[in-house]
Parts: C-alpha cells; sequence; structure tokens
C-alpha cells in the first residue's frame, strides 16, 4: 500500500495462508467466542423480552435500561469493562470477594481473557436481542393469546407454547446476524487484550488487522479477507438451509 509497482503472486497468500497455524488457530477461537455468545444473548435477550412485555409501570424506564449498551459506542464499553475486569479493584473480582472467591485475573490469564470478551459481548448483545424479541411479541395477534388463556394455560404455558414457537422468524434473524456480527469481533479485543496474552484472543478480523495495518501485509491480509467472507457466507447457507426450513411464517 505504501510502495508502487505491486507484484503479482498468484495464490502465493493463499497457499501461506492456508499453510500456518495462525489461521485455524485464529478460526478456532472465533468459533469458540461464537457459540459462547451467540445462545446466552439470544436466551437472556428472549427472557428480558418476554418480562419487558407487560403492561407494569414505568416499563418504558427498564426498557431503556436494556438498549442502553445497543447505542453506546463498543470503545466505551470496553473502556468500562476494562475497569470492571481490573484484577486489584475491578467490580468482578470484588463480587467475587463478598462470595469467598478468589480474584481472577480476567484478561491477564490466557485460559479466563477469551471468556472475560465473551461476558462483555453478551451483555452487549442482550439490547439488540431483546429489542428484536419485543417486536416480535408485539406482532403476535392478542386473540391466539386469550384463546391459549381462556383454555386454562398459565403464563409460562403461553410463553413456551405459543409465543416461543411464533418467535421463531426472529429467532432465525438473530442467529444470522449474530453470527456474522460475532466473526467480525474487532473493537474490544484491540482496546481490552490486543490479542493477547499469549494469542488467547486474536480472533480472525484482529489477525486481519494486524497482518494489513501492523506488518503492512496487504496481500496476506486481503486473502484472510477473503477467507472470512466466504466461511461467514458458508455459515448463513447452512443456517438458512438447516434452521431455516423448520421456522413456521404462518
Amino acid at each position: 500500500m505504501l510502495t508502487s509497482g505491486p507484484r503479482f503472486v498468484g495464490l502465493d497468500n493463499y497457499s501461506d495462508l492456508l499453510t500456518s497455524g495462525e489461521l485455524y488457530r485464529s478460526l478456532s477461537l472465533t468459533a469458540v467466542y461464537t457459540i459462547i455468545t451467540v445462545g446466552p444473548s439470544m436466551a437472556l435477550g428472549l427472557i428480558f423480552a418476554v418480562l419487558l412485555d407487560q403492561n407494569i409501570n414505568a416499563i418504558s424506564v427498564y426498557r431503556s435500561f436494556f438498549f442502553a449498551p445497543l447505542m453506546t459506542s463498543t470503545v466505551a464499553i470496553s473502556v468500562v469493562w476494562l475497569w470492571i475486569y481490573h484484577p486489584d479493584y475491578g467490580l468482578m473480582n470484588e463480587a467475587l470477594g463478598f462470595l469467598g472467591a478468589s480474584p481472577v485475573k480476567w484478561l491477564n490469564d490466557p485460559n479466563t481473557a477469551l471468556l472475560a470478551l465473551a461476558i462483555m459481548s453478551v451483555w452487549k448483545n442482550i439490547g439488540f436481542c431483546v429489542v428484536l424479541y419485543l417486536a416480535g411479541l408485539q406482532s403476535i395477534a392478542p386473540n391466539v393469546v386469550e384463546a391459549a388463556t381462556m383454555d386454562g394455560a398459565g403464563f409460562w404455558r403461553v410463553v413456551r407454547s405459543i409465543k416461543v414457537p411464533l418467535l421463531g422468524p426472529t429467532s432465525f434473524l438473530l442467529i444470522i446476524l449474530l453470527t456474522i456480527d460475532q466473526f467480525q469481533t474487532f473493537a474490544q479485543v484491540d482496546v481490552m487484550t490486543q490479542g493477547g496474552p499469549a494469542g488467547a484472543t486474536t480472533l480472525i478480523v484482529p489477525l486481519l488487522w494486524e497482518h494489513a495495518f501492523e506488518l503492512f501485509q496487504m496481500g496476506y491480509a486481503s486473502a484472510i479477507a477473503v477467507v472470512l467472507f466466504v466461511i461467514v457466507m458458508l455459515l448463513t447457507l447452512v443456517q438458512m438451509f438447516i434452521v431455516g426450513r423448520r421456522v413456521n411464517y404462518q
């Protein structure tokens, strides 16, 4: 990018990339990170959406609490969570101490750094899930719920047997959007861990950034970008084929 006369190298960048261990390590970390963030984000988002879909006092205030992370910069949130995870005076270790547990070096331990990032991401994603699930809940015809209630179904039975199945399209959309979003995770890694410790949080996009803008290996970084695009596209197609076929849009 900074020199003249780029040299055509054919498929050398792809060959180097596919024979390097860093790609597979980064992809495995990204896959684990995606798995441990998408499911909990959707589950907690659904629970809170159901609780917020009620006629209670000051409901708009409660909803705003969940929407706030969605409207806040990821960089700003990452700075706050750096303080929460601080090994000496962070809120997380203060809470563990209150429970009688030993402090944890959340972002400084290779065994906990990825989990710490995942917890922060789940917290941020909940607001997005709540927004979509609330929209889905409010689109359910009231007469369907009323008919189930008249037949003797309780609150949780209505949720389990009526609302959750009818939220299938929303859940399907969230699976796709969250999977794509988690594979593109960068800001929180750059702010909180810079890919460390010992490469424990070097996800695929931070790896791309490192080769592009730190090592200035633009061809190699472009190859990573293409591989990332292909993987995300294939995952989306698989989700559409496996999950999408089971979604009821009626």
